[in-house]
């Protein structure tokens, strides 16, 4: 068995950049929202020193590392050439914006796969890079490479509004910008790392989009693996801008359950290279699905909210021992990726479980309240349930003489209450692997109670013995937990495109 848990000041903080410009700025404000800033660390370091001496050299302009996935992004803001032919000013915007990434993007893959212990924070290189990388016979890297500079040229030159790099997997490496190729097109975009592994283009307007509608690393990541494999499949013949690729994706995801850029082929049909995408983005934003999801996701910033609340304690240094564990940036993250690994629809399906929770707590007004969220159908792990427990400061025991240890002992005692219900979970439950657990305060219009703490406790169990059994039940008895009249178990099942109520009437 194994637990971690977040929560006070005696750890140090974790030192992230800012990004050295505006553009870089704007790319780590977009890593932030996204991937939150304990998994998304801008302008990187790697230890090149000569006799210790100097800064360390540029690794990439953000890394976000979470689960099994790595992304590497490159970042490169590049002015048009005003006043030449295009058949000019295109290759050499490629070759300053496109291809200077590619190379850093793959110099950057090999220092994480052969030197991941030089990798620093600061330029100093005196802060190390903090979270730990996934294995590498598991771990997924992913090359993102945002290039801008041209978005106008492209609305003036292809009366596109969109201004987006067109999509063109037949371009392979130098092809881009070698007019005799076949099916050669300025602005078009294709396989630009084509011995390696496979790197993405977009511009500074069509990322923002992309991580408008994926905001979260699981959705996100899902659309690159799914992109990759997409753009060397031979399947497509053209896409018109970012845009529609994304727009198909969501609206196959809305009819199917299962974002994809094409329905199933026939066998006879896999190799044809015939599929054009056009207009896909508009008829997906006025769609009632769409509406609905939108509106039924706000529920989901609950889970964003909680999630930054323990990464900002942890980047901040405000987290403290719990239970006889120091407190890390490794032992927290490694709790928390948990709920970073949820998708925007579990997050909602998450966050509607919390907020009915703190709704029946506070109408109940019972000195403690536990929820177990089971997995859903919309679950990043079948073998993974939350547990959240709102637990009522004892405000007549403190008054009574019978709390010397005020506050600090109203906590432990909730840790080791919940520590009892993430063991109690697992143990009935043996399909499941790992308990999440959170701790909070009962609302204060319950307790009259101001302020308040967090804690976040998970628990593994590879296998269970007699002993451990033992151990379970034994907490279960001596703090009092799985009592049914302060328990519930909840296993929710949503859809992710709800039904309007104009649909239900049709």
């Amino acid at each position: 068995m194994s637990d971690t848990a977040t929560a006070h000041p005696q750890q140090a903080g974790i030192f992230r950049a800012r990004g050295l410009n505006s553009s870089e700025r704007i790319l780590a404000d977009l890593g932030e929202k996204a991937f939150l800033n304990l998994w998304s660390y801008p302008n990187l370091f790697y230890n090149k020193k000569q006799r210790d001496k100097g800064d360390g050299k540029e690794l990439c302009d953000l890394l976000a590392v979470c689960g099994d996935d790595i992304i590497i992004f490159s970042d490169k803001v590049i002015q048009w050439s005003e006043g030449k032919e295009v058949k000019v000013a295109w290759p050499r915007f490629y070759r300053r914006a496109v291809q200077a990434s590619v190379d850093q993007i793959n110099g950057a893959a090999r220092i994480i796969a052969d030197f991941p212990e030089k990798i620093f924070t600061d330029s100093a290189c005196t802060q190390k890079f903090p979270i730990s990388l996934p294995p590498v016979e598991t771990r997924r890297v992913h090359g993102v490479i945002i290039a801008s500079g041209c978005h106008k040229v492209i609305q003036e030159q292809l009366q596109d509004e969109s201004g987006s790099f067109l999509i063109m997997p037949m371009l392979k490496g130098a092809q881009h910008m070698d007019p005799n190729t076949e099916g050669y097109l300025p602005f078009g975009i294709g396989d630009v790392n084509p011995d390696g592994m496979f790197i993405h283009v977009f511009d500074d307007v069509s990322i923002k989009r992309i991580l408008e509608h994926l905001d979260t690393v699981s959705d996100f990541t899902e659309y690159l693996n799914k992109r990759a494999t997409y753009l060397r499949s031979g399947m497509l013949l053209i896409a018109h801008g970012e845009e529609e690729m994304l727009g198909r994706y969501l609206a196959i995801g809305m009819a199917t359950g299962d974002p994809q850029f094409e329905t199933k082929r026939k066998k006879k049909d896999m190799k044809a290279l015939s599929t054009t995408i056009q207009g896909e983005w508009s008829a997906y934003l006025w769609s009632d699905g769409y509406f609905a999801k939108t509106l039924a996701d706000e529920k989901s910033k609950v889970w964003d909210k909680i999630i930054g609340l323990f990464s900002g304690n942890v980047i901040a240094g405000t987290s403290v021992s719990i239970l006889g564990d120091m407190p890390s940036p490794e032992l927290s993250e490694r709790g928390l990726r948990f709920m970073a690994l949820e998708n925007r629809f579990s997050r909602r399906v998450l966050g509607e479980a919390i907020l009915d929770a703190l709704t029946k707590a506070e109408q109940l007004r019972q000195d403690r309240f536990t929820r177990v969220m089971m997995p859903n159908n919309a679950s990043a792990d079948d073998k993974l349930a939350y547990i959240l427990m709102i637990v009522a400061y004892p405000v007549e025991l403190e008054k009574a003489g019978g709390l010397e240890g005020g506050y600090a002992q109203y906590r432990l005692g909730r840790l080791h209450q919940l520590e009892a219900y993430c063991m109690n979970v697992l143990q009935e439950h043996r399909n499941l692997k790992t308990a999440v657990g959170i701790a909070i305060d009962a609302s204060s219009l319950q307790t009259g109670q101001r302020g308040g703490s967090e804690d976040l406790i998970a628990v593994e169990v590879d296998e269970w013995t007699d002993e451990l059994i033992a151990e379970t039940k034994a907490k279960q008895e001596k703090f009092d937990v799985f009592r049914k009249d302060r328990l519930q178990i909840t296993e929710m099942r949503r859809n992710e495109y709800p039904v309007t109520e104009a649909q239900s009437t049709k």
